[in-house]
């Protein structure tokens, strides 16, 4: 085919209606309608866990998950892929938010777009599909890991302790808070403690959404400087005390709020039904002492020193949670949803396949917290889920270290395309109404992602869960992926109260059970087919994964893969066979014959007696370059003038050496011209 054809070719590709999905929107509006019902069902709880997971506000999952249905639904170029926050970017955000301050993901999924975008553009869709099997499979099972040892912690009402390997070390003490048995109480008692459980939820609720818009308005330098010091480098102003007016009077609420629900502690009992009263009084003693300063900090306009004001009362109050929450209960309930959800997959009927596993086994366990009136704790939501959207702050672009953003934006936009891609190829393959146009669906990622940094929501993938419910549930058009986000919008503009009564060990439990499935040990049994460099590999990437970091274990992967393919390309093991009764010789050759070896094959020739006729097998041989084949004509020359003969196994060589040629009988004729001359 000539170079001019090519492009031609690639743009049939483009404009065809299979490969981008664009003709036929209400060609089966039916089917789409209830595959979008499904995929709506499947995409709510699990956009709450990833962002729970991620630790930003449920609302920033939400949000991307409307985007990826809204905005990316309509250009993707994988029509039947559905786009939505996925759990294998939780650990790259939870670390960047917990280090950095929720205030910079923003700018970093907008530059992590703005990437995508630009690479979908200039046509290199396909190569960030280049990646071994190995590194790809030992990344989700990192990921997966370190899902599973957060969100362990997090099924029991705690905190995840730090790193993958901290997390994985204690998971004994959180299966120890978990083990026993709880009091189950009067029905009162329980009542009371969740109502209070929920109340002072609500209440740290807007009190992360208030230090949130104060660290827009305060750059982050602050924590670590003066005043004067900031002046003298001229960073950015800091805000004066009528800016920060609002976020006083908003405070002035919280403080009035927490002195309200501190004496109902003690006036309706629940003090007593806590398991360390001590603790929580001295908690709340605390809460009650540092939200004066904070407010203080706020009226007063010392905005040098809101930021760490503002952090200590949110820490102190998540320390009344603490004292308020019932590990062993959260426990059990994390045990529920995730016994729901394995029995639903293994055994509910095939009529009722399609109701989403993850949906039921949240239902169930919200059903019974609610009827039980567990003192766990729940998902906390403002009651607008568009107050927490937060646009990229100026403070913020002019004093975290760019190279810090930009690291992030680079991570986010590689991970986000080689998993969207990924899993775009595998819709491909479980249906054959569409196929993937790649650099399309890059550009729209990149697109839907760019509108998620400018609200200052999760990054998004293209998610194999959401897509695979989608095809299984006959999903024909990008219409049911669209309204899939129409319904999310719905829901959260009018029904937002109801994430309330979610517990929040449900929805970890759900993502325990996802990190358990991520590590897929069927995947380590297919590349043991193929070796055990390849085992090594996956083992090496997700033993650095969890040590360290993502970045690290990927880049450590593709070095060992790199490693392995020059090892594969300079390895050669040579055999003489030599039977001097028939006079005949096999020279057996595995691997592959380039000229970095070729003075093994020569020394190995030299070896060969002279009157002997001597076969060349190539049956395991990979590859073979111009050089060796020099050298065996040439010996073969000289080989004939001793008496001897050389004999070529021609449909071998042809499979290892002269595939590109397309002919075989053009290779032979090439090759026996130049043993003539």
């Amino acid at each position: 085919m000539s170079s001019e054809s090519k492009p031609q070719q690639t743009n049939r590709k483009a404009t065809d209606p299979k490969a981008t999905g664009s003709g036929g929107l209400l060609s089966a509006p039916k089917r789409d309608f209830l595959a979008s019902i499904v995929v709506f069902l499947v995409a709510l709880p699990l956009c709450m866990g990833i962002a729970i997971a991620s630790g930003v506000p449920v609302a920033a999952g939400l949000i991307t998950g409307i985007v990826g249905g809204l905005v990316v639904g309509w250009i993707a170029g994988a029509p039947l892929q559905v786009s939505g926050p996925a759990a294998g970017l939780t650990v790259i955000i939870f670390d960047l938010v917990q280090q950095h301050g929720l205030e910079v993901l923003g700018i970093a999924v907008l530059i992590g777009g703005a990437l995508q975008l630009a690479a979908g553009l200039l046509r290199y869709g396909r190569w960030f599909r280049a990646v071994s099997p190995a590194v790809i499979h030992g990344m989700l099972a990192g990921i997966g890991i370190l899902i599973l040892s957060s969100q362990f912690h997090v099924m029991v009402d705690d905190a995840p302790k730090g790193n993958g390997i901290q997390n994985l070390a204690s998971i004994p003490e959180a299966i120890r808070k978990g083990l026993p048995m709880p009091e189950l109480g009067t029905v009162e008692e329980r009542s009371a403690r969740r109502e209070l459980l929920q109340q002072f939820g609500a209440l740290h609720e807007q009190q992360v959404q208030l230090r949130e818009r104060a660290a827009e308005l305060i750059p982050a330098i602050l924590q670590e400087a003066g005043l004067d010091h900031i002046v003298h480098q001229q960073e950015p102003s800091l805000p004066n005390k009528s800016q920060l007016e609002p976020l006083a009077i908003k405070q002035q609420e919280l403080s009035d709020r927490l002195t309200s629900l501190v004496e109902q502690l003690d006036a309706r009992g629940v003090s007593e039904t806590v398991r360390d009263p001590a603790s929580l009084k001295e908690a709340t003693q605390q809460s009650l002492e540092q939200i004066p300063i904070a407010l203080g900090d706020l009226q007063q306009g010392r905005a040098e020193r809101v930021r760490a004001s503002q952090a200590d009362i949110q820490l102190s109050l998540e320390n009344v949670l603490g004292e308020l929450k019932n590990h062993d209960w959260a426990a059990k309930v994390g045990l529920l949803t995730i016994f729901v959800l394995v029995l639903w997959k293994l055994l509910s009927p095939t009529r009722l396949k399609l109701i989403p596993a993850s949906l039921l086994a949240v239902i169930v366990a919200t059903a019974v917290t609610a009827l039980l009136k567990l003192p766990v704790l729940y998902v906390e939501v403002p009651d607008n889920l568009w107050s927490e959207i937060h646009f990229p702050s100026l403070a913020v672009l002019q004093t975290v270290s760019w190279k810090v953003v930009l690291q992030a934006g680079i991570v986010l936009a590689v991970v986000a395309s080689a998993e969207t891609l990924l899993c775009a190829t595998a819709i491909d393959q479980m249906q054959s109404d569409t196929r993937t146009d790649y650099n399309r669906e890059l550009a729209a990622q990149g697109i839907g992602n760019m509108v998620c940094g400018l609200l200052g929501a999760l990054p998004m993938t293209g998610v194999i869960v959401r897509s695979s419910a989608n095809v299984e549930a006959g999903a024909k058009t990008r219409l049911s992926t669209i309204l899939h986000g129409v319904w999310l919008l719905v829901f959260v503009s009018l029904l937002a109260f109801m994430l309330r009564m979610i517990p929040t060990a449900a929805l970890a439990a759900m993502l325990v059970y996802i990190g358990y499935k991520l590590v897929n040990i069927k995947a380590i049994r297919e590349l043991r087919k193929y070796g055990w460099g390849e085992v090594a590999i996956y083992a090496v990437t997700v033993g650095t994964i969890v040590s360290t970091d993502l970045l690290t274990g990927v880049l450590t992967g593709i070095a060992l893969s790199a490693v392995k393919l020059l090892h594969t390309f300079s390895h050669l093991v040579v055999d003489l066979e030599v039977d001097q009764a028939s006079q005949k010789a096999v020279l057996n050759l595995e691997g592959a014959a380039t000229f970095v070896r070729l003075p093994v094959l020569a020394e190995e020739l030299e070896r060969v007696p002279g009157d002997v006729e001597l076969h060349v097998d190539f049956e395991h041989l990979d590859y073979i370059d111009h050089a060796c084949l020099d050298l065996l004509i040439n010996w073969e020359k000289q080989h004939e003038a001793t008496g001897g003969s050389l004999v070529i196994d021609w449909d071998t060589l042809h499979a290892n050496f002269h595939r590109e040629n397309g002919n075989g009988a053009t290779g032979r004729k090439r090759f026996e011209a130049k043993r003539a001359g």
